[in-house]
């Protein structure tokens, strides 16, 4: 309910609370009232809009009008034949009228009492009473939502901070993940390397003795042939590669470690690290350690297999 139909359960003239509503600059029930109390019935005149040169006969008439209305002397009260509401004086009808847009009344002989001063202010202590009321629960509905809110931004923050620390982990498991691998790659590319320099200091070492043999003229023992194995274990197979793994060193680089097809031609091992060596294939040259073998930009047709390039290691140099 409006601040002006409350006015006018309280009954106050309509022409009054119109008057009101006009001189306040917030339109709630408790600044109307205020100015009401503070405006008495003795300004009615002003608030009719009747002139200062009005005689006091004349002021009494408008101040009675303001307060009741113009009704005949056998009529108490004004009745709406639309909804049977039943109206003190014409201008609350007409306030009615303005609302509902009905327009059907009628004068009745039977008279609406006035409210008295106490039942007045029960009225407005009622209405203050219901206002309040309707702040607090405003309030108390403003208190829970902004917990709501504050619940809801906090679960978010809580939420995205999981997100962020699992991202986190994974990303921390990959990187230990791929540590891992290079490590182990790294373990295997050693390895081979320390079984070719073995396998190289003993052809050498044979080598040597022989020629110091030979000189001294000895003749050394033949080599020990292997010993015949159980008939019944099965002969071993060679093992046959199809594929070569190579770790490829280029001087101030980090070694680049590929797998390539053992019909893969020394220029195309080259040509596939052109872009981490800045060497192009045909100024390239390969070099083993053990044992030293060199092959330059005229044996890049040949193949990996062809080289013995199986699952080693070798340096890309510019020839």
């Amino acid at each position: 309910m409006d601040v002006r139909n409350q006015l006018v359960l309280m009954g106050f003239p309509v022409s009054r609370i119109e008057a009101a509503l006009r001189n306040i600059s917030d339109p709630i029930l408790e600044n109307a009232i205020e100015w009401l109390e503070q405006h008495p019935i003795e300004n009615a005149l002003d608030e009719t809009g009747a002139t200062d040169d009005v005689e006091d006969g004349d002021a009494t008439s408008a101040i009675d009008a303001a307060e009741k209305g113009e009704l005949s002397e056998e009529a108490g009260s004004l009745v709406c034949q639309d909804c049977g509401k039943r109206f003190r004086t014409p201008a609350l009808a007409e306030f009615h009228a303005t609302k509902t847009q009905h327009m059907n009344f009628a004068e009745s002989t039977e008279k609406i009492p006035e409210l008295t001063p106490e039942q007045k202010m029960a009225k407005l202590e009622e209405l203050r009473k219901r206002a309040a009321e309707r702040k607090a629960d405003a309030m108390k509905e403003d208190q829970i939502e902004a917990r709501n809110n504050e619940l809801l931004r906090r679960k978010a923050d809580k939420e995205s901070a999981a997100q962020i620390e699992k991202q986190k982990r994974l990303q921390m498991m990959k990187e230990a993940d791929d540590r891992k691998r290079q490590a182990k790659e790294e373990a295997l590319a050693k390895e081979r390397i320390r079984d070719l320099i073995a396998a190289d200091r003993k052809a050498r070492q044979e080598k040597i003795e022989r020629e110091k043999a030979t000189r001294a003229g000895v003749q050394l023992p033949a080599a020990e042939e292997p010993k015949p194995q159980a008939a019944s274990s099965a002969p071993k197979q060679k093992k046959e590669y199809t594929e070569s793994r190579l770790q490829i060193r280029i001087d101030g680089q980090p070694p680049v470690i590929k797998t390539f097809s053992l019909d893969t031609t020394l220029f195309e091992v080259a040509h596939s690290v052109q872009d981490h060596s800045g060497i192009p294939p045909t100024s390239a040259a390969f070099v083993t350690t053990f044992p030293t073998k060199r092959f330059g930009p005229e044996d890049m047709g040949m193949t990996v297999k062809e080289v013995g390039f199986i699952n080693t290691a070798i340096m890309l140099k510019r020839a």
